[in-house]
């Protein structure tokens, strides 16, 4: 009996967790790893939840810059560009990527530029 009111406890607890954090945010991270953020308490899920749709923009690559150290990334398509949609962590610096057959860069803002953003528009 305690086994299986623990069983549903954890399931709940679980589901509790999933909720807080966007559907998107499964395509990049474990269920593990959002509840980690999540119990945390630093905000960090929220930033995340942000992120899906405001982390990624693209810039030209700038002439005379030495881009070829940059990752390469394929992308079919530069409408509604999400991290999560490209299987991309957001991590604590800014990240750049060569965009295949282009002379394009993609950038991926860093954990605490997302943050400051958010805190911006409050």
């Amino acid at each position: 009996m305690k086994k299986g009111l623990l069983i549903i406890l954890l399931a709940f607890a679980q589901q509790f967790y999933a909720q807080k954090a966007s559907p998107e945010l499964s395509k990049s991270y474990s269920k593990i790893e959002l509840q980690q953020f999540d119990a945390a308490g630093n905000g960090t899920i929220e930033t995340l939840n942000y992120a899906v749709d405001h982390a990624c923009y693209i810039i030209q690559s700038p002439e005379g810059k030495d881009v070829s150290q940059f990752p390469s990334i394929a992308i079919k398509s530069k409408k509604e560009l999400r991290f999560t949609d490209l299987h991309l962590q957001i991590k604590d610096r800014t990240q750049y990527f060569k965009i295949e057959g282009s002379n394009e860069i993609l950038v991926v803002k860093s954990l605490n530029i997302l943050k400051l953003e958010m805190q911006n528009k409050k």
